[in-house]
């Protein structure tokens, strides 16, 4: 890695064109949630399907073993890594792969990830210098509607075009795991909002973990219960409204007290299949999350929130993905190359 910006190098390093200015040293930008979290704070509705018609809380027993066995995470990494008469160029890594635990509780690959790299830029502004090289090139503007020739604007639009693709490889590889392991007693676990096509499916063993809390379903009365939630105790379900995307039931679940600490912290929200399978089984499944708060995911600093399985697969993504001292390299000696 990166066979694309080392075919980019050997392609146009010996062109004498002074508008291509090499950024070298830049650091990688690590995005921690996919595109499906927003990523500024936004209000959105709810409606509660709890059978008490409430969000309290509701404690779900004391937990033993956890029913998952499969893992899912993605990951993505963009840098910029030129200039082009003026036009930032970003470089922009993707991948999403899932890791299963075998009965010895060590964790594994579970096939080979989902993995995307490509060049990320306003095509129409370089579409001569790119248009013959065999590389993958990512059009960050979307047909019919150019952005305004603004760098900073473009460099947005490449982050958004970055975790675009990283939500559909986790898409693809979740889709691959329903379809191999549809009808068995599997459950995957997967970092974030379930994606794929689930809803294919009349009950899909796989659950959702969302660790941040920028969207916020409930009016501040009902959200004080939510932030109140002692270790143990789960929200009444709800249906997270205002998406694109097919329905889904939630619940919001504390893991961690938080004494002394963020409101949120030790608390996530639970995501599984709109079907009467996830009413009966929501305490259950809130026991096995439970249950999978050993190991601690140290000494990551989200660990109050991040499982350890899901922690090991995404280190697992981020050791199979360029460094920044591998690009460093790279785009030394095409800069070298150019003088």
């Amino acid at each position: 890695m990166s066979k694309l910006l080392r075919k980019l190098a050997s392609s146009i390093a010996h062109q004498a064109d002074p508008q291509i200015h090499v950024v070298i040293g830049s650091e990688f930008s690590d995005e921690e949630s996919p595109s499906l979290v927003p990523a500024v704070p936004q209000t959105a509705s709810a409606e509660i399907v709890e059978p008490s018609g409430k969000i309290d809380p509701v404690p779900v027993g004391t937990p033993n073993t956890s029913g998952f066995s499969y893992f899912m995470d993605g990951m993505e990494r963009r840098r910029l890594v030129m200039y082009i008469s003026g036009i930032p160029v970003v470089y922009g890594y993707a991948a999403a792969g899932i890791r299963w635990r075998g009965a010895d509780k060590r964790m594994y690959a579970h096939g080979d990830p989902s993995e995307r790299e490509a060049l990320f830029c306003p095509r129409r502004l370089l579409e001569q210098l790119f248009f013959d090289l065999d590389i993958d090139v990512v059009d960050i503007e979307d047909a019919g509607s150019a952005l305004e020739d603004h760098p900073m604007i473009f460099l947005e639009a490449a982050k958004k075009k970055v975790s675009d693709i990283r939500s559909k490889l986790e898409a693809e590889v979740t889709s691959r795991w329903l379809a191999e392991f549809d009808g068995s007693n599997e459950w995957l676990l997967v970092d974030g909002s379930i994606s794929g096509n689930y809803d294919q499916y009349p009950a899909p063993n796989i659950v959702g973990v969302v660790k941040s809390h920028q969207t916020q379903y409930f009016p501040i009365e009902d959200q004080r219960k939510i932030q109140a939630l002692r270790v143990g105790e789960r929200s009444g379900l709800f249906i997270p409204k205002g998406r694109n995307r097919p329905d889904v039931y939630s619940w919001y679940l504390r893991l961690w007290p938080n004494e002394g600490q963020d409101l949120h912290f030790g608390l996530v929200r639970v995501e599984a299949p709109k079907c009467d399978r996830t009413v009966r089984m929501v305490d259950e499944i809130s026991r096995w999350l439970l249950a999978e708060r050993a190991p601690l995911s140290m000494p990551d600093s989200r660990w109050d929130r991040m499982l350890y399985p899901i922690r090991d697969c995404e280190q697992f993504l981020r050791s199979r993905a360029p460094s920044k001292t591998v690009l460093d390299a790279i785009l030394m000696r095409f800069a070298a190359g150019r003088g």
